[in-house]
This record gives structure tokens, C-alpha cells and sequence, in this order.
């Protein structure tokens, strides 16, 4: 027995089943997974619709309005040509097997494969910390930003690196930058750190070598990206929202300061942990100083990074996760299990507590949903489900509908449109005028059948200004948290 266990093939299955299985038991924390399908979060629901606005003909960025990467919105495309409610988690659990096999790889450059599963192990229980339903920009990030944290981890360490590589490397960065600007700290820092060591070696002669392979690989995947834009003449408006706009949302009023934001996301455990090991691995670590330097500052730009937005979601640290991988491998390497059974014992009971304070509930959330006999849509509680029928009754497939404050899974699980272009309404209308006026002359022009106003918005002054001006929206019915009016002119 002891022999199959010790055999390379078996070791391989074992891994190959760990890996599998951690990302697994991350995504059936997902609203979208097929066993238990659930209304998702906010911002989730929003690249659904956008999604469904796509696949309907319609344009991101000017049909529909959002403020995320063309790059999120087509993998929710082609998760919705899978299946339309849970198809998009077939394609994040790929990632998320991607991201445990590039996470693993990593350590391995510093340990051993016992301890690389635990680097692996503690990464997970990091990510699900923050994981919060998941289909967000951060966790389709995830193996961009930790295959370049090998790439550059195994260029500095062993000065390994290849065309293919270079190519990888810049085709994550674009493939980041399409997904989510805040999340390209490791190319920030680790750029410079490849310039500074090239002057420090006199070897500028390989720049150019490195930089057109680099580019090469980032333009494989903007180019696609950005015929498209130019395809359907949405470039202009593509710039306004990702740029413009989101500059305006990191800096508005409604936002918590910086100093604050940065608090909340550095003492989370986990990420104040990766920065002082790394800051000690900097100031002891004498061989390849260089590239200790460089990983605590890539630790402290992804929380800066992380914060610049003004806002303390709970899934924002996601893109931090990857940090973790080469303090905690460092912390590792070396130890021999077999010569250091106290190391193994202590290593054990680590995992163990990590396991009580991060896996515990993850892992008997997904046994009792698995254990499940039936597989059913959960369309949320008593009036979300009355919601839902009057939808059904009052209206038809090619009627629209309001939604009035933020809660897009209305549209898309009732496979209905907005009336506007702008499917939720706040924060945004509270940072752009513009952006309001165009809302409510949507309404004033579509006439939306049905208008459903979350009750945190029904005191608000400007639905309350319309509804007054339009007696033709007529109560339909009032729950504690929503109101829904119906068109009758």
C-alpha cells in the first residue's frame, strides 16, 4: 500500500485531486453554482444582464451601462451560451483550477510539494474569506496576476525566462487591465525591479528582446478587444466609462477615505501577515535582495491598489490573495519533513486552525448543498418570489421594466430589459447629473410597464418627483422593502 502511495503516478493523482478539489469546494461558494443557484449579488447580477443585453444584439458601454472590462462581460457571455444561469461557473471553476495549479508552481520554486500544497492550502482559506458569491473581475484576474508572480519569482530566482514566457506575461497584464485597471500591481513593481537588475547586470542590450516579446503578448489580447470597440463604434464611449468615469467613482463624495479604506483591507490577517513576512524577508534575505525588495512592495501596491476605489467591499481583496504565495512558501523552504517531524506536527496544527476559521463553514455549506435531492432556482424570499410573479403576470418578454435603485437579477432572471440604459441607478446618479437626466428621459420616452423601487430608495427625491408628475404609475403594491408601480395610461 505504502509503495502505490509513494509512486509518482499516485503522488500526481493526489495533487491533481487536491487542486481540484480546493477549487471546487471555493466555487460552490459561487451563487451561479448548477447545484443551488441562487439571485447573486449585486454587482453580479449587473455583468449578467450586461451579458444578456450582449446576447441580445445589444452594446456594452452604450446600450448598457457599466463601469467593468470588456473582458468580464464576454466571459459572462460565454457563460451565458452555456447555460444560461449557471454557465458562467463552469468557466470560473476552470480558473479557479488554473489559479491553485499556478499558485502551487509558485511555491514550488521555494519548497517542497508538501509544503507547496500547504501554501496552497492557505491561499484558498484566504480567498474564501472574501470570495462572496464570486463572478467578479478579481477572481478572473486571479491567474494573470499569480503566472506572473511566477514568471517574474522564477526570472529573478533562477534567471529562467523564455519568449513564450515574456509573451504570457504581457498577454496577463492586458487580459488584467480588460478586466479590472486596480488589479496590476505585480507588473508595476516587477517591471521596474527587471529594468533595475538589467543596469545592475549591464545587460540593456536584452531590453528591446524583452519588451517585444512583452508587447507582443499584450497585443494578442488587446487588439481583439479593441476591434471590436472600434467594430461597433463604441470605443469613444468604451474610454468614457473605464476611464473617465471610474476615476470620477474612485474619487466621489460617497466614497471613505483613503486612510480608512487602506486600514480595513492591510489588517486582514492574512494580508498584514504577507507584508511583514515579506518586509523581513527584504531586510534579512541577503541573496537576491533585489527581488525581496520587490515582492514587499508589490504586497503594499496591491493593498494601495486594492483601496484607491474609496470602498471596503467585501470581495475588493480578492486581488490581494496571490501575495500570499511567496512570503508563506519562503516561510517554508527548506524544512524536511521526515528529519523535522516537530516542523510536520506544527505545520499540521496550523492548517488545522486555518481550516476551523476559514474552511470549516465553506466546507459544510457545500456538503449540505451537494446532499440536496433537488436542484432548484432559489428566486431569494417570499417577496422577491412575489416580485418575480408579478413580473410574469403584468408584463410580457418584449415589455421593459425599472428597477429603481440596484438589483439587476429582476432583469435577468426574469428575462426582461430596462427601460433605460442605466439598469441601476445608484451610486452613479448621485456622482454624474448627466447621467440622471439621461435616466429619467428614458423613462419619460419607453414608458416601462412596471417600475420596482427597492425601499432604501422610495423616500428618494427623485423617483418621488417623477412618480408624482406621471400619475399614470399607478400602485400595484407595497412590500416592506420594495414598492412596485404599473404603466396604465
Amino acid at each position: 500500500m505504502s509503495d502505490r502511495l509513494s509512486s509518482p503516478r499516485t503522488r500526481r493523482m493526489l495533487l491533481a485531486l487536491f487542486l481540484f478539489g480546493t477549487a471546487f469546494l471555493v466555487s460552490m461558494q459561487s451563487q451561479m453554482n448548477p447545484f443551488h443557484t441562487t439571485l447573486g449579488s449585486v454587482d453580479s447580477s449587473v455583468f449578467h444582464y450586461v451579458a444578456s443585453v450582449i446576447d441580445q444584439g445589444g452594446l456594452p458601454y452604450r446600450d448598457t451601462f457599466d463601469h467593468k472590462g470588456p473582458l468580464l462581460y464576454l466571459i459572462n457571455w460565454l457563460g451565458l451560451k452555456l447555460s444560461y444561469y449557471c454557465g458562467a461557473w463552469f468557466l470560473e471553476l476552470g480558473i479557479l483550477v488554473i489559479w491553485n495549479v499556478l499558485t502551487y508552481r509558485t511555491a514550488r520554486l521555494f519548497c517542497p510539494p508538501v509544503s507547496a500544497c500547504a501554501v496552497v492550502f492557505v491561499s484558498v482559506g484566504a480567498l474564501l474569506t472574501c470570495f462572496f458569491g464570486g463572478n467578479f473581475p478579481e477572481v478572473y484576474a486571479l491567474p494573470c496576476i499569480t503566472g506572473a508572480v511566477y514568471i517574474f519569482t522564477d526570472y529573478f530566482l533562477n534567471q529562467k525566462i523564455t519568449p513564450l514566457r515574456l509573451m504570457l506575461c504581457g498577454g496577463a497584464l492586458a487580459a488584467a487591465l480588460m478586466l479590472k485597471p486596480n488589479t496590476i500591481a505585480v507588473w508595476a513593481v516587477f517591471a521596474l525591479a527587471v529594468l533595475v537588475q538589467m543596469l545592475f547586470d549591464h545587460d540593456l542590450r536584452s531590453l528591446p528582446r524583452f519588451l517585444g516579446f512583452f508587447l507582443l503578448g499584450a497585443a494578442v489580447v488587446l487588439l481583439p478587444v479593441f476591434a471590436y470597440l472600434l467594430a461597433h463604434g463604441i470605443l469613444t464611449d468604451f474610454i468614457h466609462v473605464y476611464f473617465l468615469f471610474n476615476f470620477l467613482y474612485s474619487s466621489a463624495e460617497t466614497t471613505d477615505s483613503t486612510v480608512y479604506v487602506l486600514q480595513h483591507f492591510l489588517f486582514q490577517g492574512w494580508a498584514f501577515a504577507s507584508l511583514a513576512a515579506s518586509v523581513l524577508f527584504a531586510v534579512q534575505e541577503k541573496e537576491h535582495r533585489l527581488f525581496w525588495c520587490t515582492s514587499a512592495a508589490f504586497v503594499a501596491l496591491s493593498v494601495l491598489f486594492c483601496s484607491v476605489s474609496g470602498n471596503t467591499y467585501t470581495y475588493y481583496p480578492i486581488s490581494m490573495v496571490p501575495c500570499c504565495v511567496v512570503p508563506f512558501a519562503n516561510l517554508l523552504r527548506g524544512i524536511r519533513w521526515k528529519e523535522r517531524p516537530e516542523a510536520l506536527r506544527l505545520l499540521v496544527v496550523t492548517l488545522t486552525a486555518v481550516f476551523a476559521l476559514t474552511w470549516a463553514a465553506p466546507a459544510m455549506d457545500a456538503l449540505r448543498t451537494l446532499h440536496k435531492t433537488t436542484r432548484e432556482l432559489d428566486l431569494g424570499d417570499a417577496h422577491h418570489r412575489a416580485i418575480f410573479e408579478l413580473i410574469a403576470e403584468r408584463t410580457t418578454p418584449d415589455d421593459r421594466i425599472i428597477v429603481y435603485g440596484n438589483e439587476d437579477a429582476f432583469y435577468f432572471f426574469s428575462h426582461r430589459f430596462a427601460a433605460s440604459k442605466y439598469s441601476f441607478q445608484y451610486p452613479i446618479i448621485l456622482m454624474d447629473t448627466d447621467i440622471q437626466a439621461e435616466f429619467f428621459r428614458d423613462l419619460d420616452e419607453n414608458h416601462p410597464k412596471l417600475i420596482i423601487v427597492q425601499s432604501l430608495w422610495c423616500d428618494d427625491e427623485y423617483i418621488e418627483d417623477f412618480l408624482h408628475t406621471h400619475p399614470e404609475y399607478v400602485l400595484l403594491t407595497d412590500f416592506d422593502d420594495y414598492a412596485v408601480y404599473q404603466y396604465e395610461p
